[in-house]
C-alpha cells in the first residue's frame, strides 16, 4: 500500500494499512478471538488523542484514527501512540470521517467496529462493555448510553442534557425502536451492518441517521450504560446550538423521506386547526361588530389553504412511499 512522504495513508485508498492476519486477537467473554477495531474521528484533538489511542489499544485489535483535516498535531500524536491513520486533507465533517473509518475497518477484516470520540469524553475501558452484546450475538449495534446510570446522567451539564433529550425525542419520532441516547458517539457495530448503511449525513447528524437507519432495517439495537467526562473538555467542535440545529435538520430530512405523512400531515393539520379557529373568530366578530377583521380573516384563508395542501401532499407522498416499499419487497423476494 502506498504512503505519503510523511507516513500517513492517503484517504483516497480507503484503507488503514493493516490486515487481519497481523492483528492482535483480543479475547473477551465468549468472544472467539474477534478482530475489534476502534475507529476514532478526530479534528484538532492534540490535547487528548494520544491518551485515547493508548487506552483504546488495551481493548482493541487495532485503533484507526481518521484525522478530519486537523490543523494541529493530532495525526502525528495519534500515530506515535500506535494508531493507524487516515488523513482527510480538508475538514469534511464527523459523518464523513466516521463513514470512511468504519467502511475501511470493515473492508480490512474487522469483526466488530467500535466508534468513540477523540476528545476524551468517552472512557475506552468501556469498550468491552460496548462490544459484549455483539460477541454474544444479542445485538448487531450497541449504543453506549449516558442516561442509563444516574451517576453518569448527573455529570452531563443541564443545558446539554436538555438539548440531548430534545434531539433523542426527535430521533425516535416515527421509530419502532426507542433509544435513550441518540447523540452518543460511543457505539459498536457488527461488520455486516456497517456495509449495509447508506451514509448520507456528513456532519453531526450521523449518530441520529445511523440510529434511524438501523431501526428501519430491523437491526437489533441494544444500549449499555457508560460514563462520560465533561470537566475541562471541549466536547464538541460545534457550539451546542449549531450542533442541535444540524441534528434536527438531519432528522427532519429523514422523516420527510421515510414518513412524509408525519412530516407534512402534522404541520398541515396544525395550520388547518389554526386557520379554522381564526375563521370562526372572524365570523363571530363580523356578526357582533358588523365588520370583518382583515388580518385574522386573511390569515384564516391562507392557513386553511396551506393546511389542506400540506395534508394532501403528505397523503400523496405517503401513498407513493408505500407503493415503492411494496415494489422493493416483491423484488427482494423474487431475487
Amino acid at each position: 500500500m502506498k504512503q505519503s512522504p510523511d507516513g500517513l495513508l492517503d484517504v483516497k485508498e480507503r484503507a488503514c494499512g493493516w490486515s487481519p492476519e497481523t492483528s492482535v486477537k483480543y479475547e473477551m467473554t465468549k468472544g472467539p478471538g474477534a478482530v475489534i477495531t476502534a475507529v476514532i474521528p478526530a479534528y484538532n484533538e492534540e490535547r487528548t488523542i494520544a491518551q485515547v489511542v493508548e487506552e483504546s489499544r488495551r481493548h482493541a485489535s487495532e485503533v484507526l484514527v481518521v484525522d478530519d483535516g486537523s490543523e494541529d498535531a493530532t495525526a502525528d500524536l495519534a500515530m506515535r501512540a500506535g494508531a493507524s491513520i487516515i488523513r482527510i486533507p480538508r475538514n469534511s465533517g464527523k459523518g464523513n470521517a466516521l463513514s470512511i473509518g468504519m467502511s475501511t475497518a470493515a473492508k480490512n477484516g474487522s469483526d466488530v467496529i467500535v466508534c468513540l470520540d477523540g476528545d476524551g469524553q468517552h472512557d475506552p475501558d468501556d469498550i468491552p462493555r460496548i462490544v459484549q452484546p455483539i460477541l454474544d450475538d444479542k445485538a448487531d449495534m450497541v449504543i453506549g448510553s449516558r442516561f442509563l446510570r444516574m451517576e453518569s446522567k448527573d455529570l452531563i451539564p443541564a443545558y446539554r442534557r436538555m438539548g440531548q433529550n430534545v434531539l433523542t425525542y426527535a430521533t425516535n419520532l416515527g421509530n419502532v425502536v426507542k433509544i435513550t441516547d441518540s447523540q452518543s458517539g460511543f457505539r459498536a457495530f457488527k461488520k455486516d451492518i456497517v456495509t449495509a448503511f447508506e451514509y448520507n449525513e456528513s456532519g453531526m447528524g450521523i449518530e441520529s441517521e445511523m440510529a434511524r437507519s438501523a431501526a428501519s432495517m430491523g437491526i437489533r439495537i441494544e444500549e449499555v450504560p457508560i460514563m462520560a467526562r465533561y470537566d475541562g473538555l471541549e466536547t464538541s467542535t460545534l457550539k451546542p446550538t449549531s450542533h442541535g440545529m444540524s441534528v434536527i435538520g438531519s432528522v427532519l430530512r429523514e422523516v420527510r423521506s421515510e414518513h412524509p405523512l408525519l412530516y407534512f400531515g402534522v404541520g398541515g393539520f396544525i395550520m388547518l386547526i389554526i386557520g379554522i379557529a381564526l375563521g370562526l373568530y372572524s365570523i363571530e366578530h363580523y356578526i357582533s361588530a358588523k365588520a370583518l377583521p382583515f388580518g385574522p380573516s386573511l390569515f384564516a384563508v391562507m392557513l386553511t389553504i396551506l393546511g389542506v395542501l400540506f395534508v394532501l401532499v403528505g397523503l400523496i407522498l405517503n401513498a407513493i412511499s408505500l407503493m415503492v416499499s411494496k415494489s422493493n419487497g416483491r423484488h427482494s423476494r423474487n431475487g
